[in-house]
């Protein structure tokens, strides 16, 4: 069989993925974000934080869990528009030329501005 080594660390990093589409009964992100319950998510339904819940069961502290990041261009099925997830369209879109609009049809943003 193979060799085991034992490692021992001050400190160890466990970077397991999101968990914006985790609407569980044990979910993460109404524990930490409960204002974003609404939203849709571009995140697939796989990212529900389940290595950040295992991390937790045998005592992993987490720092952060409140920072959720939340895309504002995520694509709206027509027949499927209150689908959960969306397809994050907004750099694939705006590449080809697309302007950014509120519901009411206003620009609200110049997409092609360079940052400062």
């Amino acid at each position: 069989g193979a060799e085991q080594h034992t490692l021992r660390a001050k400190h160890t990093v466990l970077a397991t993925g999101g968990f914006a589409s985790d609407r569980s009964p044990s979910s993460l992100l109404a524990r930490h974000r409960p204002d974003l319950l609404s939203l849709a998510s571009s995140n697939g339904d796989w990212a529900t934080g389940d290595g950040v819940k295992l991390g937790e069961r045998i005592g992993a502290a987490t720092v952060d869990m409140e920072r959720v990041q939340v895309h504002p261009t995520g694509f709206v099925d027509p027949a499927s528009p209150a689908a959960a997830t969306k397809f994050l369209c907004g750099e694939l879109v705006r590449g080809v030329g697309a302007i950014l609009l509120t519901p009411d049809g206003t620009r609200f943003v110049n997409e092609m501005q360079v940052p400062k």
